[in-house]
């Protein structure tokens, strides 16, 4: 056990060094005009689809809930220079997870190990395609991840600490995500910081995907990872447009072209996965942000957590929150 434990940590060190030295390629610059047009449509019936700042106004207490994005990028200190004086005029800032919450992350594989493992006598190999899984052993090699650990993880841990994500421009300050600056920012401030889960609640989302879809999501994700699909910068540049959703509609229109599985079927995995992920954390975090104390309270969470039905803008106005878009950027 503890060498599982020892490779995800490594796993986890090795991807976000790699996410730091990579460009890549903004797909809504090459759509068609078919495209455009629908993307524009699914925009336009998502409930608060852009923006990265909003303040959410009840009995005198005003949310200032800000969309981050987890990985870094040297345009956040500009964003940092628009948001400083917000943050330290407010009387508590909160987060999904604190820096100190997330020390215990190591504490959650050890407590709660089936997790994270597959069930007793099952193998990764067993539950994917023969193709698919020599693709993955070919993956697997170019990573130098060992087979015999991986064989015993169930398929989201492996895509999470195995599977980089979106690329990024070069730049200074690439190793330092929006969460992080402004946690620093309100620790030299003396504000207090809070916690919207612990650092297990993201696994429990994760591991209430079944083990089918967990399957089907990492064979598409190692599919399009060995295509000949460029490093794919659209949820980066999006994201400082102020419409990171036009990125998650996009994802199964963009993979379907490359990997050889329909749009339909990439969208009901993209579905569950973000049901879990997003809706079904939101949920919870609504119950907690409802009992925040304070005149003036910043909340920042990923920008994939503001838009949609089931984001946290739209769960605000549900409560009796007016909400104003702020500036941004």
């Amino acid at each position: 056990m503890i060498r599982i434990f020892a490779f995800l940590f490594a796993a986890l060190l090795a991807v976000q060094s790699a996410h730091a030295a990579c460009r890549g390629a903004d797909f809504r610059d090459h759509l068609p005009p078919s495209e455009t047009a629908w993307l524009a449509r699914q925009m336009a019936a998502t409930p608060y689809s852009t923006g990265n700042h909003w303040v959410a106004r009840k009995d005198g207490q005003s949310l200032h809930v800000i969309g981050t994005m987890h990985s870094g990028d040297s345009r956040m200190a500009r964003v940092m220079r628009r948001l400083r004086p917000i943050i330290a005029q407010a009387d508590a800032v909160y987060f999904e997870v604190t820096r100190a919450e997330m020390k215990l992350v190591k504490d959650q594989m050890k407590i709660r190990p089936e997790a994270f493992l597959l069930p007793p006598g099952r193998r990764l190999q067993q539950l994917m395609s023969p193709k698919s899984w020599e693709q993955f052993e070919l993956f697997a090699a170019m990573s130098n991840a060992d087979m015999e650990t991986i064989q015993r993880m169930q398929p989201w841990a492996l895509s999470l600490f195995l599977i980089p994500g979106g690329c990024r421009p070069f730049g200074f300050g690439l190793k330092r995500g929006l969460d992080d600056r402004i946690e620093r920012f309100a620790a030299r401030k003396g504000i207090p910081v809070g916690g919207l889960e612990t650092a297990g609640t993201g696994f429990s989302a994760l591991a209430r995907l079944s083990l089918r879809d967990q399957v089907r999501m990492l064979e598409n994700e190692v599919a399009f990872l060995l295509s000949d699909a460029p490093e794919n910068a659209t949820a980066v540049e999006a994201y400082f447009d102020e419409s990171v959703w036009q990125a998650f509609l996009l994802e199964p229109h963009i993979a379907s072209q490359y990997i050889g599985v329909s749009a339909k079927e990439l969208t009901r995995l993209d579905r569950a996965f973000y049901g879990n992920m997003l809706g079904w954390r939101n949920k919870l975090w609504i119950k907690t942000i409802q009992q925040i104390k304070g005149e003036q309270v910043v909340i920042a969470v990923g920008a994939a957590h503001l838009p949609g039905k089931e984001g946290i803008l739209n769960l605000l106005k549900q409560r009796g929150y007016s909400l104003e878009r702020a500036a941004f950027n």
